[in-house]
């Protein structure tokens, strides 16, 4: 087909569609990589807190990805008026289809549900934004241009800005619903952009492609060593995201770091100024970060925060250009389609080995080291020049043997004595639970969520750590069991389960918990359930949406779910204390939650939610210096926020006198001052972002 003659000059028509397909490549990765977040936070409300909600999200963009490059792949092989037409269909159907704000009103639970709640929402756009870079690539090719590495430099790009944009700007400015409207409205912009593109696309393209792409033979292991790099690149960031949400919560803040230096070493290695000697450097810059992480982390329980922050971002950042550096060096000369394809099937194993493989072969989060030996490995074996075994075995032995000596070394720390360690780990994390003759400690490693004192039959009915008698959830109990004959409690968080040694025989609590695995932890290994004259039921939900279907009043509703270090943010929201609210209101109740962590001030964020709905608010930071022969066994600094009814804020604060004991107690009681109209910073379902509450400069410079 002979389209009419069109009125520019071919040089010009060159420029103009280079710079339309540069432009059109960077805004769909943009759309690609901010969607991602988007569709997770409106998930999180109807789903739950659980790590199958983001983990069913990463799945299906995985899977969307290597769609969009499939469909990309198949449409190169066409005549060009069917590849721009099938494109500018796709697009309209996109336009007409898509519907982010149904995935909130979707019923589809779990991995499979959330996989298929997104399909039906956005499947034709996403497949439409992910086949834009190699297909567009493709057009350029198409017109006997060299091959276009540099496209995928920019495509890189434009998902880097997102993941740099969103935790910082984004997230922070713009609510949910408007953050729909821009999207569609970007989309828009991206489909007209690639119908230009078409249209001058097919009036001075050749009908068959180049020959020299359709005769290029590759090797089946060259096919086999650009999907393990890709697949060992993908894995290594996913790892290291897991050490950095485990300190300040799952979402985008905590992926910006790994995930953000894995987008721009593609950046980077692709824009055409790459060598092969650079890839050498990378591969001594791999084996000071290994050491460097091994040394002040490795699989140890210090907490990942300054210097092993930046040795983990290190050790996250020469992987990746490591990988792609030799992913560079391996590209075809023709092929670029399928290459691409290639890389995103490796990129899907990479991420099903990190979420559902990782848990069942390492019971502790050490698969990011693991992958980081395996790429040392692969680079001195390429440096040697020689695959025979005996090479293979020497340099296996001379690069994981310091490795291993530094595990051993820390597993022994650990183990020590006549201490026991049992480890646990699942899709929803990894815990960690220490024992002896005199006690247990259950943590995720660098987080201890409980603990419980066996020495003695009365030590072991004691609660103990945060939840001491002196505590502010203690003191509540305490009052409202003196005020009450029976009280009944509601708990989000089980941890391990020391709430319950409160409960008297006409008490009931209520435990909900996502975990299946703290369940089992709880009631096999701590005694807290067992040995409470109360009545306990423990519930596997999200806390949230288990309130949302209760029809039962509650004295006392204590959140105290955490992820990691950080409580899970659609715990908080206006409408979340609106479903506790609601709970606690016929029994003029008290919403306690506990806020002790390292890197966040969520007061002044809670409190002034809380206000917006008739709520007062207390924040009670208590510090007791040591334990007595009956009370505050175990105990350690705590803070909780306590919000209460108007008419009850004096009474509740007269609970918590500033000092007890001699100064053995000590509290900081601090009521809510509210500050003038659009001054507060309020959490919704539509608006919430980490770091309104992170203090990053806290957390890079460690404690």
């Amino acid at each position: 087909m002979r389209l009419p003659s069109f009125f520019l000059p071919q040089p010009v028509r060159d420029k103009l569609l280079l710079g339309i397909v540069v432009t059109a490549v960077a805004l769909a990765a943009f759309l690609s990589f901010s969607v991602q977040p988007l569709v997770g936070k409106l998930l999180l409300p109807v789903q739950g807190g659980s790590a199958s909600t983001w983990l069913g999200t990463m799945v299906y963009f995985q899977l969307a990805l290597l769609l969009g490059y499939s469909w990309a792949a198949w449409l190169l092989g066409r005549r060009p008026l069917v590849q721009v037409a099938a494109t500018v269909g796709l697009g309209i159907i996109a336009m007409i289809g898509t519907r982010l704000s149904w995935v909130q009103e979707s019923s589809w639970t779990g991995i499979g549900g959330i996989v298929l709640t997104l399909a039906v929402a956005a499947l034709p756009a996403m497949m439409l934004l992910f086949s834009a870079g190699p297909l567009l690539h493709g057009w350029l090719r198409r017109r006997s241009q060299p091959v276009p590495y540099h496209l995928y430099a920019f495509s890189n790009a434009g998902s880097l800005l997102a993941v740099l944009l969103y935790p910082f700007t984004i997230e922070k400015s713009v609510g949910l619903s408007d953050q729909i409207s821009f999207w569609q409205v970007f989309l828009a912009l991206f489909i007209g952009l690639i119908g230009v593109a078409g249209f001058i696309f097919m009036r001075s393209t050749p009908p068959a492609p180049p020959a020299d792409e359709v005769s290029e033979t590759i090797p089946y292991g060259r096919i086999a060593a650009w999907l393990g790099l890709s697949a060992l690149a993908c894995a290594g960031m996913l790892g290291a995201t897991h050490h950095l949400a485990a300190e300040i919560g799952s979402g985008p803040v905590a992926w910006v770091g790994p995930f953000g230096l894995y987008l721009a070493s593609f950046l980077v290695i692709f824009s055409g100024v790459w060598r092969p000697q650079f890839t050498l450097v990378c591969l001594g810059w791999l084996a000071i970060s290994l050491a460097g992480f091994m040394l002040t982390k490795g699989v140890g329980s210090a907490t990942v925060d300054g210097v092993r922050a930046l040795w983990l971002l290190s050790l996250t950042a020469s992987g990746s250009f490591f990988c792609n550096g030799l992913l560079h060096e391996a590209r075809p000369q023709h092929r670029f389609a399928f290459f691409y394809l290639v890389l995103a099937a490796g990129g899907v194993l990479g991420g099903l080995f990190a979420s559902l493989m990782a848990p069942v072969a390492f019971l502790r989060p050490s698969e990011f080291i693991f992958v980081s030996c395996i790429l040392v490995l692969i680079g001195l074996v390429r440096l040697l020049d020689r695959r025979s075994p005996l090479t293979v075995g020497v340099t296996a032995v001379i690069v994981l043997a310091p490795v291993l000596g530094l595990v051993w070394t820390q597993t022994a720390d650990q183990s020590s004595g006549m201490l026991q360690v049992r480890r646990f780990r699942n899709i929803y994390g990894c815990s960690m639970l220490k024992s002896d003759q005199n006690g247990l400690i259950l943590s995720n490693e660098t987080t201890t969520h409980g603990t419980q004192l066996v020495a003695t039959p009365e030590a072991r009915r004691r609660p103990t750590l945060y939840y001491t008698e002196s505590s502010g959830v203690g003191r509540a109990i305490e009052q409202l069991e003196k005020n009450h004959l029976s009280i009944h409690v509601g708990v989000i968080g089980l941890g391990a389960g020391t709430l319950a040694a409160y409960a008297r025989p006409t008490d009931t609590v209520d435990f909900w918990d996502i975990d299946p695995k703290a369940i089992r932890i709880a009631r096999d290994y701590f005694t807290f359930i067992t040995d409470s004259p109360g009545t306990i039921h423990t519930i596997q939900s999200d806390g949230r949406k288990g309130l949302e279907g209760a029809r039962t009043d509650y004295d006392l509703i204590v959140v105290d779910a955490f992820s990691g270090d950080a409580i899970p943010p659609h715990l908080l929201t206006r409408e979340a204390l609106g479903v506790y609210f609601k709970r606690l209101e016929s029994r003029q109740g008290i919403l306690a939650i506990h806020t002790t962590n390292r890197y966040t001030n969520l007061f002044p964020i809670i409190a002034a939610t809380a206000h917006t709905l008739g709520w007062s608010a207390l924040k009670v930071v208590t510090d007791i210096s040591s334990t007595t022969a009956t009370i505050d066994w175990d105990c350690v600094s705590t803070q909780y926020i306590l919000l209460v009814p108007p008419n009850r804020i004096a009474a509740v604060a007269a609970w918590l006198p500033a000092e007890e004991d001699d100064g053995r107690v000590k509290r900081t009681v601090t009521p809510y001052d509210p500050l003038p109209p659009g001054r507060s910073v309020l959490w919704t379902d539509d608006r919430h972002a980490a770091l309104d509450s992170l203090d990053l400069g806290k957390y890079l410079h460690g404690n």
